[in-house]
């Protein structure tokens, strides 16, 4: 969940001249952590956890490494030599790989839901031009080849049963089609009908009061 959410912040992003000469990374920085701010996100989301980085610089990186579009550790090592952005988030240095990795796996979706509303209210936009649908991702890691022959060794005894649906993890989400910005998310395990999500996913865009 979170690279999609992270997913139209580019859209946010100043256009006028005046601050064309800023660096582009410069300006992620400062709108992510702007949108932060306003979603009233706490520093630390624990009171046990170290304070060598906060819940914002993470989210903030987590933001420069969908946009480098890379691995976890091959965006680390771009920021390796991105000072502007360091010094615009008060690192002296960049967080091992699994940090970040980490951090998205225990984030709590809650408070990602909150941040897309806050960057709906970023756009100002009194209509809103809403497209819903649904896909679907593998819930496991094994390989192919892997689960291609675990299905021909158990081919007779599935016959014997009969036809068994594959499980997957199935996402409907809702985009503002003029911002290509993901306002709402929802996961559920399929496969299921389109129509379960539909209704719930409009709802979550109802706080946003647009």
């Amino acid at each position: 969940m979170p690279d999609l959410w992270l997913k139209g912040w580019d859209s946010l992003l100043p256009r006028d001249g005046k601050k064309a000469n800023q660096h582009k990374l410069v300006r992620i920085v400062r709108c992510q952590k702007r949108v932060l701010k306003r979603a009233r996100c706490p520093l630390r989301g624990s009171k046990y956890a170290n304070h060598l980085y906060t819940d914002h610089q993470h989210v903030v990186l987590l933001a420069l490494r969908q946009h480098f579009r890379e691995s976890y550790w091959d965006s680390c090592e771009v920021l390796e030599v991105c000072t502007s952005p360091l010094e615009e988030l008060g690192l002296s240095r960049v967080p091992h790989w699994t940090t970040l990795q980490k951090f998205s796996k225990r984030a709590e979706a809650r408070r990602l839901e909150r941040l897309l509303l806050v960057y709906l209210e970023e756009v100002r936009l009194r209509t809103l031009h809403l497209a819903v649908d649904s896909t679907g991702f593998s819930s496991t890691s094994a390989s192919t080849y892997y689960v291609r022959s675990l299905e021909f060794r158990d081919k007779d005894r599935r016959l014997r049963r009969g036809i068994q649906l594959r499980r997957y993890v199935k996402q409907t989400m809702a985009v503002e089609t003029r911002k290509q910005l993901i306002v709402a998310v929802k996961f559920r395990r399929g496969p299921s009908s389109d129509l379960l999500d539909f209704i719930r996913v409009l709802e979550k865009v109802r706080p946003a009061n647009v």
